[in-house]
């Protein structure tokens, strides 16, 4: 687990924010000064695996103010802005001191105040602190920056039309061009100057949801082609205000669609031919592929509204040689009773930020089967069957 210190970095914003420069002047002539860093992590279901910040975004903004240890009434002061360039901070694979996370100026410890910390990555130009003059305040939490418009997701995949992957490729929802972005926001983290840590451990949490499709051919279809043309996602929200509350159980997210064409999309003019199963021991194991790898925005599961499609060919050559395709067109309602409870859990018809979705469809005679899987990302389990059309 890499220890980080924060770097001025892109992006700077109009705010409230009032930098102080009294900080070498709160210490007490005798100390020697110490430099406050920062420790990052992303949050996992479990604390046995642990992911660090950099492999997800390279920045991050943080806020943090002080009170005297000494005077109730003293006004907090603002030690980091994170709607200021001096505050956006950048990972550097070459910097080794005092690690791979610096900032200029260094801020100091004052051992007479208390300190309070929040961070969002990758910036704070969708999701910014709306109390940075006080970031102790209990009634202080993220929201969107746009008021009027929110946060509007392009619908980026990360499975490439030409190869779809053999499993998730998590990163690379960066927030450029033509990418949508992995917000995530930390929890609030309170150190006493007294007794400084070595480095404030912020912990961020994804605050999207993420949605994942594979699919894969049944063993007992090793003796023909399954070619998918085209994978694509349907009736989600794209949009959305956010304002992060307390609760864990509902999402903080208000959605809406924005754009009517708004869809998860996967397609190959040629298709794509999915592999035949692999021994293993004395078995035959499928081979699955990822089609769609997406963020998508916390919302409810309408009634007949959102839905996977899938279309596919099965090519046959009989005894004679002679090439027989049927094309097929599957729908997979997300709101059927048996998918919602397998993906979405029993009493529960939400995508839920900060889960990470995944359907498993296996084309197999007269049969497709699924079962899916979220992880925290928070992990849920199902299986199940569906029932295409019956082929000849």
């Amino acid at each position: 687990m890499k220890k980080f210190l924060i770097l001025a970095a892109a992006a700077t914003m109009m705010v409230s924010c009032m930098q102080t420069e009294k900080l070498n002047d709160d210490l007490r002539i005798a100390d020697v000064p110490r430099v406050i860093g920062f420790n990052t992590i992303s949050e996992k279901a479990t604390k046995a695996t642990v992911e660090n910040l950099e492999d997800y975004h390279r920045t991050f903004a943080v806020w943090s103010t002080k009170k005297s240890n000494n005077d109730e009434n003293a006004p907090a002061e603002v030690v980091f802005c994170g709607d200021s360039l001096q505050d956006i901070i950048t990972y550097d694979d070459d910097k080794m001191a005092p690690n791979h996370w610096t900032y200029s100026p260094y801020r100091y410890w004052d051992k007479q105040a208390t300190y309070d910390f929040v961070a969002v990555s990758p910036n704070a130009d969708i999701i910014r602190f709306n109390s940075p003059d006080d970031v102790a305040d209990n009634g202080g939490t993220f929201i969107t920056v746009d008021t009027i418009n929110g946060y509007t997701l392009i619908g980026q995949n990360l499975q490439t039309s030409a190869a779809p992957g053999v499993s998730e490729m998590k990163i690379g929802f960066k927030g450029g061009e033509n990418e949508d972005t992995d917000l995530m926001t930390s929890k609030k983290e309170t150190v006493n100057g007294a007794n400084p840590v070595p480095d404030v451990n912020m912990e961020f949490k994804h605050i999207l949801a993420k949605l994942n499709i594979s699919i894969a051919k049944d063993p007992t279809f090793d003796n023909v082609k399954v070619i998918i043309d085209s994978v694509k996602v349907v009736g989600l929200d794209d949009s959305g205000f956010y304002f992060e509350a307390t609760s864990n159980t509902n999402s903080n997210w208000r959605s809406s669609l924005k754009n009517a064409g708004y869809k998860l999309m996967w397609k190959n003019n040629s298709g794509f031919e999915l592999p035949n199963s692999v021994e293993q021991g004395d078995k035959h194991v499928a081979q699955p592929r990822y089609f769609i790898e997406s963020l998508v925005m916390p919302q409810p599961i309408d009634q007949n509204v959102e839905k996977v499609i899938v279309d596919y060919r099965i090519v046959s050559t009989n005894k004679n040689n002679e090439v027989r395709t049927e094309k097929y067109n599957y729908v997979l309602k997300l709101d059927d009773s048996e998918t919602r409870v397998k993906v979405f859990g029993a009493n529960n018809n939400y995508f839920l930020e900060k889960n990470n979705y995944t359907i498993k469809l296996t084309v197999k005679p007269n049969i497709i089967t699924f079962d899916a899987s979220t992880e925290v990302w928070t992990n849920k389990t199902g299986e199940g069957t569906i029932v295409p059309p019956a082929q000849n």
